[in-house]
């Protein structure tokens, strides 16, 4: 009964966002801002829940697929162990949770960085700066994955936008 009901739940969300489309608009030239002067960054996928083990996924596949994009639209990707060395330790954070069953996936690809608030100065360790989201009914390992490549495409695109391609 409770996977029927958060299936229930995930999907009614689902929904409301696609009927309002108003509600997931950003100011994406603020968001895309917080990119400019990046030169590299590491990847860290979030380590994936049974559901999508079920269908054949692994971090291993997303992890590659990820800096793949990276590395052909000009970014340096680099290891976390020296990605936390660069200014602001930016990384590409990627998490996909599919309920048990495979009913729903959500996917995210984030970046986020070390920032200083401008309120007080204060340090805050990787703030969330970029965002993008995807939910879908009843996936299957190659949709996650074309749905992953097409988030990372976004994020590309956002920080392509503030950073000339050399």
């Amino acid at each position: 009964m409770t996977r029927r009901l958060a299936t229930i739940w995930l999907v009614t969300v689902f929904l409301v966002g696609i009927a309002s489309l108003s509600i997931q608009a950003q100011d994406d030239e603020v968001f895309n801002a917080s990119l400019k002067g990046i030169s590299a960054v590491f990847v860290w996928v979030e380590p994936l829940p049974s559901g999508a083990k079920e269908l054949g996924l692994s971090e291993e596949i997303i992890q590659t697929d990820v800096e793949l994009k990276l590395r052909l639209a000009g970014m340096r990707v680099v290891k976390q162990e020296e990605g936390v060395k660069l200014p602001g330790s930016p990384y590409v954070y990627v998490r996909v949770t599919v309920t048990d069953g495979a009913g729903v996936a959500d996917i995210n690809v984030n970046l986020r960085q070390n920032v200083l608030l401008a309120r007080n100065r204060q340090f805050a360790l990787a703030a969330e700066t970029w965002s993008k989201g995807f939910l879908m009914v009843l996936p299957t390992s190659q949709r996650i994955r074309v749905e992953v490549k097409d988030l990372v495409d976004k994020f590309l695109n956002a920080w392509l936008s503030v950073n000339s391609k050399k």
